[in-house]
């Protein structure tokens, strides 16, 4: 036997203890012992362990200034942002890894974003290259991620203005396919 207090009207009534429901004698409420567990919210990294944006990979450089040069592109006139190039060097690898390009995750990236940089409007652009151009210069893997870009009215509407913030990366995968990814955040 075990006293239960109603959490309705603060009635104590005792009970046997292998109950876990019960139903108040005096209001009549029904409550439960059983602990219903908080859904899991995603852990979100702490980005101010990244600090200031240092000196740029190989591979940032090649992806950035490639766009630079890109005729038509103005991606990467808009301003750098550490937690950009955090999540585009993340999905870059994260492609190279499973050796397969797309937006797999995106919605995730996105809400991580909007609880760590706020409300602005996110995208991403992804790209591969072929498998002759294992070797290539970042220069030149960059031109053909911008390339790609250029083919496909979505991305390219990305690809050819100016943003508020952006990051930019391309990692190898193990068949030797490099993939590039740019994020970008706009004001809403």
């Amino acid at each position: 036997m075990k006293d239960v207090t109603c959490p309705k009207c603060s009635k104590t009534q005792r009970v046997f203890c292998v109950r876990t429901s019960y139903s108040c004698n005096s209001c009549g409420h029904l409550w439960s012992d059983d602990v219903v567990p908080e859904p899991v919210k995603p852990t979100v990294p702490n980005y101010d362990i990244i600090g200031p944006l240092g000196d740029l990979t190989p591979t940032q450089v090649g992806l950035i200034e490639a766009g630079k040069v890109y005729s038509g592109a103005h991606v990467c006139e808009s301003e750098i942002h550490p937690l950009l190039m955090e999540m585009a060097t993340r999905h870059a690898n994260y492609q190279a890894k499973r050796n397969t390009q797309g937006h797999q995750l995106f919605q995730q990236r996105a809400e991580e974003l909007m609880q760590t940089m706020g409300r602005y409007a996110y995208a991403e652009i992804c790209a591969e290259s072929w498998e002759w151009q294992e070797h290539d210069t970042m220069l030149a893997l960059g031109h053909e991620c911008f390339k790609c870009w250029e083919q496909s009215p979505g991305h390219w509407s990305v690809a050819s203005k100016k943003h508020k913030y952006f990051g930019a990366d391309m990692a190898k995968g193990s068949k030797g396919i490099w993939y590039g990814c740019i994020v970008t955040a706009d004001l809403k």
